[in-house]
This record gives structure tokens, C-alpha cells and sequence, in this order.
């Protein structure tokens, strides 16, 4: 069970274990009580053959039958709410640990597998907890207490019934794996395919424009057909098991009217006991067919753990461990940083300052790793332990400090200005946890230049942005990101680009709001423009993740000659 990837999900999440022997205990009495349902069948037959109808009789019958059919009923209600609970838990315990994963687990994992894993595969988990677990219990007190009740009526006959049970298990046992492995395959195909959804429909855009509707439905269609494969061999072996489970029913029955028809004729056994055998025969039918596809169904839900269980052993941040962040800000010190995508050396050995309440400017040639900077400074990356790079805040390494508190302390405008499905409103105010009055938005939203075109939508603030914010333009977008970062009063602010997608008056407009929020605060920013650059405090210039010039704009101009060579042939990107 320790490497059991089902179970190991099952102890992560919490399990009402007094309210579940309940439910176990009242379904697994209300069988017991249905058991004696065919001996009082028997029962009645040899009282009627002998003496006539014996209402009593009638009357206990009647009473028996309500009795185990309200409690089978009551326990597998509440075993499937359990089940419901622990599904929700599951799902409720993967998203948190989803949103908590590294930042790096998503630039390797495309977001359509993951929303497969979370929706896909906890429903197959789902359909085993809620529907096949519950009826395990109340099926195995079925299936035990009529081979009892058999043996007693009759031991010889119980015997020859049960000759071809062994082999029909030994059957299945190879089936199951076999499905284990065709459920697996088709569920890693199936997030593939949620994978090309997700991709395709994000940029559908740029699918419409290159003309790439063919090539992305032959990319699905290879997706579809094979699980279209994988769903034909399941059906095969469903096709094996449930026929099968059938035709020992049926060779049973007739083995039991055949031989027990000799036990009656020799008086080893009456009528009433005959009868009372064949209704436990059929009564064990639906337990044991329940049972013979449940191994099945539990290689099928160990293959969807596995996989959920792959996630959950990611990497998680740690959000609230640690010291709170000061509010004043202090010196940033990068002491030897180096950093690497699997392979890929983005940045070597950098060492430098930025000082408080100064500006630092980054620039250089695309894929530098100016951004990497920026994300690492908002510990979006995280730092390799095993080497010597250090971040430090005021001298205190900045992973010493509540992850929580030292991301509420840093504005960081994007360069893709993500905007998330909702109102405008929404957006402005995502993820700060004060109070935020209107007239306050408002006031920030008129400095970063973006009121005038909200108060023209239809719903104002509470206009809808679309996916991805699709219904506003790019500088649209820009200045609702900048207004958010304003409304939000970080004492560090991180500029990525921060005026690249607005036009010249916007611009100009949006250049003074930010010169008025980088007032008293620690600013780094990521900038192509000279006007930008040139009022930075320092400007650091950055080539293959190596500082190959330091300084001032004039000492750069006249002693970087690539610096040089940017601003004077006005390629600087």
C-alpha cells in the first residue's frame, strides 16, 4: 500500500471515518437482512405445500423485505456521499497544490493536460469512490452470507454450484491488467488532446490568420483515433467480462435445477430449500458481476492516481513560512546569481546592486535574461540551493522572508499585461486584500490614463473584458495593469516594458503617472527607450546573461560600444 498512488491520495485529504463505519455497518445490515429474504421464500413454499398459507409468515416476509430495503438503501446513500465528499476534497487539495507548483512546472507542462488531470482524471477517481467502493461492503456481506446460507440448506449441491467460480476469477485477473494499461494509454492521450484545445483555442487568432484550421484538426484527429483504438480494445474486453459473468450465472442455475431437481426427487432436500437455493444463486449474481468489473474499474482509477499523483509531487512554494517584509525599502543585493532553464545557462555569475529608492535600469539584446531578473526578483523563479547565488533584501536573503508578504511588497507590470476573464473592476483590484473604495480606482485610473476610455464602455467598471482581456486593445490592456500596480502600493516596483504597446499621447501621459508612482520606491525596469533610460539612476547592460557594462547613460554612451551601437542605429530592443 506505501506505493499504492490511490491510497497515498486517499491519506492526503480528510475522511469522515465515523460517519463511513456507520454508513459501512447500516448497508452491510441491510444485506444480511435481504439474505434471509430467499430462506423465508423457502420457507413459505414447504408451509403452503404442507399446511397452507401461513399469514404470519406473509407478514415477516413483507417486514424483512422493507427492513433490508430501506437500510441497503439509507447506507448506500450515505456511503456515495462520502464518496462525493472525498472526491470534492481531492479536487478541492490537487487545484490548491496546483496553484501553489513552482512557476517552472508550467513553462514545461502545457495547461490543457493539466485542466485534463484535474477534470478527467478526478472524475474516474470519482465514478470508483462514489459508485463502485460504496457497493463493495454490502456486496461482499451478500456474497459471504449466501455461500453460508448454501452450505447450510445444502453442502453437496453449494459444491458442484461453485466449480466453475475459481475459474472464472482466474479469467479476469489477466483482463484487469490489460485494461489498466489501455485505461492509462487513453487517458494520456486524452489530456494530449485537452492539450491541443487548450493551445489551439488560446491562440485561435493566430490559427485563423496563418490558415492553420487543416493542420491543427489532423493534429486531433491522430489524438481522436487513437482513442478511438484504445476505446475498441476496452470495449473487447468489457465484451470478455460481462458476457462471461452472465454465462456462469446461467450454467450455475442450470446446474442447480439439474442436479438439486435430483436432490428433491430423492427427498435429500424439499422443494421450499430447491427454491430457497436458486434465489440465493440469483442473489449472488449482481454482487459478483458488481465485483467481477470491480477490479477493473480499480485499475482504471489507479492509473488516473498515478497521474494526479505526479502532479502532487511537484514542488510546492512555500507562501506563508517566514519573516514579514518591511514596508521601507531597503538595498537589493544579486551576489553571484546564476540561473538555468534544464540546460540552458540564462544568467552567469551576476553581481550587482540595486540601490533603494533609486532606478535601475536592464537592457540589452533580446533573450538576455533581463526578464529572468525580474523574475526572480518576485521569486517567481527560485534560485538553485545547490549553488552559491544569493538574492538579498537589506542584507537578509529574500527567501527568509513569507513569500505572501514579500509578493503584497512588489508591483511588477508585465510585459504581456495578463488580464484575467471579468470586469474591469476585477481586474484593477486582483489580489489586494484591502478595501478598495471606488472614488480610490478611480483616482488611479484617471493618473494611469485609462478612465476616459472605461467611463465610454457601457458598464463602466463593471464592463467584461472577455478571455484574456480580448476585448480591449493592447494598450488598453497596458494601462489597466499599470492602474492595478498603482492601486496596489508596493514599496518595489518592477517595469517590464512598461509603455511598449501605447501610442505617443498615452505614453507621454502614462511616462508621468509612473515617474509619480516610482516616487520613494525601489524601481527596476526593463526598457528599449532612451528617454526611459536615461533617467534611471544605473543602467545595467546585459549580453548572454553576463554584465558586460555598468553606469550612468553619458559613461555607457561614450565607453560600452555596443550601448553606443544601440541608441545611434536606434535598434535598441
Amino acid at each position: 500500500m506505501k506505493d499504492n498512488p490511490l491510497f497515498n491520495l486517499l491519506k492526503s485529504i480528510p475522511i469522515p471515518k465515523s460517519f463511513l463505519a456507520l454508513a459501512i455497518i447500516l448497508s452491510s445490515i441491510g444485506s444480511f437482512v435481504g439474505l434471509l429474504v430467499p430462506l423465508f421464500t423457502g420457507v413459505i413454499v414447504d408451509s403452503v405445500s404442507r399446511e397452507g398459507i401461513d399469514w404470519n409468515l406473509i407478514i415477516i416476509f413483507i417486514l424483512i423485505f422493507l427492513i433490508n430495503a430501506l437500510l441497503s438503501g439509507f447506507g448506500l446513500y450515505v456511503l456515495s456521499k462520502i464518496g462525493e465528499i472525498m472526491v470534492f476534497s481531492i479536487r478541492e487539495f490537487l487545484w490548491k497544490h496546483i496553484l501553489y507548483i513552482e512557476t517552472k512546472f508550467f513553462d514545461d507542462n502545457e495547461i490543457g493536460k493539466l485542466m485534463s488531470r484535474i477534470t478527467s482524471d478526478t472524475s474516474i477517481i470519482n465514478n470508483f469512490i462514489s459508485f463502485k467502493l460504496p457497493n463493495v461492503f454490502p456486496s461482499l456481506v451478500t456474497i459471504s452470507g449466501s455461500i453460508i446460507f448454501l452450505f447450510i440448506l445444502d453442502w453437496q449441491l453449494t459444491l458442484v454450484i461453485f466449480v466453475t467460480v475459481p475459474i472464472f476469477l482466474l479469467s479476469i485477473i489477466p483482463l484487469g491488467k490489460m485494461m489498466q494499461k489501455y485505461s492509462l494509454k487513453t487517458q494520456n492521450e486524452l489530456a494530449d488532446f485537452t492539450g491541443i484545445l487548450g493551445r489551439v483555442l488560446s491562440e485561435i487568432r493566430l490559427v485563423k490568420i496563418s490558415n492553420g484550421e487543416q493542420k491543427e484538426i489532423n493534429n486531433a484527429n491522430s489524438k481522436l483515433r487513437s482513442m478511438y483504438d484504445l476505446g475498441l480494445k476496452k470495449a473487447k474486453i468489457y465484451s470478455i467480462i460481462d458476457p462471461a459473468s452472465s454465462l456462469v450465472i446461467l450454467i450455475t442455475v442450470g446446474v442447480v435445477l439439474g442436479f438439486g431437481g435430483i436432490r428433491v426427487s430423492t427427498e435429500a432436500i424439499t422443494a421450499g430449500t430447491l427454491v430457497s437455493i436458486i434465489f440465493y444463486v440469483f442473489q449472488l449474481a449482481i454482487p459478483l458481476s458488481s465485483l467481477s468489473t470491480f477490479y477493473t474499474d480499480y485499475q482504471n482509477t489507479l492509473g488516473a492516481s498515478e497521474r494526479i499523483d505526479k502532479i502532487l509531487k511537484e514542488p510546492t512554494e512555500d507562501i506563508f513560512h517566514g519573516k514579514n517584509v518591511s514596508k521601507n525599502p531597503e538595498d537589493i543585493e544579486f551576489e553571484d546569481v546564476c540561473f538555468k532553464f534544464i540546460d540552458n545557462k540564462v544568467l552567469k555569475n551576476l553581481s550587482f546592486s540595486i540601490p533603494k529608492y533609486k532606478t535601475t535600469a536592464i537592457i540589452g539584446p533580446s533573450g538576455s535574461g533581463k526578464s529572468t531578473i525580474l523574475n526572480l526578483l518576485a521569486r517567481i523563479y527560485v534560485l538553485d540551493e545547490s549553488d552559491q547565488s544569493r538574492i538579498t533584501y537589506g542584507g537578509e536573503d529574500i527567501y527568509k522572508f513569507n513569500l505572501d508578504s514579500w509578493r503584497e511588497n512588489i508591483g511588477y507590470v508585465m510585459q504581456n499585461n495578463p488580464i484575467m476573464n471579468g470586469t474591469i473592476r476585477d481586474n484593477l483590484t486582483y489580489g489586494i486584500k484591502r478595501d478598495i473604495r471606488d472614488d480610490e480606482i478611480i483616482e488611479y485610473c484617471k493618473i494611469a490614463n485609462c478612465y476616459e476610455f472605461i467611463i465610454e464602455l457601457e458598464d463602466g467598471l463593471d464592463t467584461f473584458v472577455g478571455e484574456r482581456g480580448v476585448k480591449l486593445s493592447g494598450g488598453q490592456r497596458q494601462r489597466i495593469d499599470i492602474a492595478r500596480n498603482f492601486i496596489k502600493r508596493p514599496s518595489i516596483l518592477l517595469l517590464d516594458e512598461a509603455t511598449s504597446n501605447l501610442d505617443s499621447e498615452s505614453e507621454e501621459k502614462v511616462k508621468l503617472a509612473i515617474d509619480e508612482l516610482m516616487k520613494n520606491r525601489t524601481t527596476v525596469i526593463i526598457a528599449h527607450r532612451l528617454s526611459t533610460i536615461k533617467k534611471a539612476d544605473q543602467i545595467i547592460f546585459l549580453e548572454n546573461g553576463v554584465i558586460t557594462g555598468k553606469g550612468g547613460h553619458d559613461n555607457l554612451f561614450k565607453n560600452h560600444d555596443k550601448y553606443h551601437s544601440f541608441f545611434t542605429k536606434q535598434y535598441l530592443t
